[in-house]
């Protein structure tokens, strides 16, 4: 049986030994948003995968890394819901405009 290797068995801990995307799409055969797909399914499966921009992905070396990475991420959801609600704002003041002008 052909088992597929998980992103989570790549990966090291401590973020100074970090895999960018480029070299995980380049270490499993695959385009960089099948690895950012499998990444998010082994994340949601509970493998603790961390990410920054500078470093790449890796394996949390202790708490700290954790929590770091859990604010960046609670500060990235609370960044696209505001831009969620401006566009639905708008959105709605669209719809106003369009009921007004008589489309």
């Amino acid at each position: 049986m052909n088992r597929t290797v998980l992103i989570f068995d790549l990966l090291h801990p401590g973020a100074e030994n970090g895999i960018k995307l480029s070299e995980l799409a380049a270490l499993t055969n695959q385009d960089e948003r099948e690895v950012r797909r499998r990444i998010q399914t082994e994340r949601k499966d509970g493998k603790l995968i961390l990410s920054d921009c500078l470093h790449g992905y890796f394996l949390p070396e202790c708490p700290e890394d954790v929590q770091r990475f859990a604010r960046s991420m609670s500060r990235r959801a609370a960044e696209i819901a505001g831009i969620a609600r401006a566009a639905e704002a708008a959105l709605a003041d669209m719809a106003g405009q369009e009921q007004i002008a008589g489309w």
